[in-house]
């Protein structure tokens, strides 16, 4: 994906800049977490260094932040293409797209910093044995020390954290598509109304993908077998979202299969 739309000029709009990005953000979300899983996998006495599970723990919010804020951003850059097409390019200027993906970092950063800072901060009382396949946040939250001041602080924030980072983008995705709705309601033909829907398509389906195994790990009742679950679900998050993305953005785009075939043909892989 990223060569395509690196590549083919007819790609260079707001919406595969956004796609680019998220792109970009897919390697670096599974290098982050798939080199360590895989050395844990091949040892026969799985470890972490305590700096390299708080540096993982930070590249792993930081980075599904920006996620999340880039695919909030796509909702708001389709909303604007549907509902005002003749001020689109106004708009959605690439100064406009620089500045959303600058505030989405810088956001993610902070966020990132404020929970990481606000778990190891803590003393750690338990045997340090983290039960998942990474430096998640509330594993790690279970070694620290309950009696310690502080601590309720912290669960209450990176709770807090967690949950608007969660809910805020995904109304803000809400509100623009109940917005792409009531416009393409407005177009008189069929087909007009089809092929409106049909740009929203790719960015509903991964908004699914990742709001509905976000929610299954943080949002659904504790059972005895929660933590398997847990992981079952983020690893179908980190490992498969990035495998899905591009299938999703090219399986029924036009423009992107031309791409890849330019490029295919141009010998650019060999």
């Amino acid at each position: 994906m990223i060569l395509v739309i690196k590549c083919d000029t007819r790609l260079h709009t707001p919406m595969y800049f956004f796609v680019f990005n998220l792109s970009c953000l897919d390697i670096c979300y599974t290098t982050t977490i798939v080199p360590q899983t895989l050395c844990n996998l091949l040892s026969s006495r799985p470890s972490i260094v305590f700096l390299n599970c708080a540096t993982q723990m930070f590249c792993c919010v930081n980075f599904g932040a920006v996620q999340i804020f880039i695919v909030t951003a796509m909702a708001y850059d389709r909303y604007v293409a549907i509902s005002n097409p003749l001020r689109y390019k106004t708009v959605m200027s690439w100064s406009a797209c620089a500045m959303l993906i600058a505030i989405a970092w810088a956001l993610a950063f902070i966020i990132a910093f404020v929970m990481v800072y606000c778990v190891f901060r803590l003393p750690f009382c338990r045997t340090p044995e983290i039960g998942h396949f990474y430096c998640d946040i509330g594993q790690v939250l279970l070694l620290t020390c309950t009696d310690v001041q502080g601590h309720r602080a912290a669960e209450v924030t990176t709770y807090l954290l967690g949950l608007g980072l969660f809910t805020i983008p995904f109304l803000l995705i809400i509100t623009s598509y109940m917005y792409i709705i009531s416009a393409v309601l407005k177009i008189r033909t069929t087909e007009g109304r089809r092929k409106a829907f049909s740009t929203c398509s790719s960015h509903i389906t991964v908004v699914m993908v990742e709001y509905g195994c976000l929610g299954f790990i943080y949002f659904r009742p504790s059972a005895e077998d929660s933590l398997d679950k847990d992981k079952i679900f983020a690893m179908t998050f980190m490992f498969m979202s990035p495998i899905l993305n591009p299938v999703i953005y090219s399986i029924r785009n036009k423009a992107v299969k031309e791409g890849l075939k330019k490029l295919t043909k141009n010998n650019v892989f060999s």
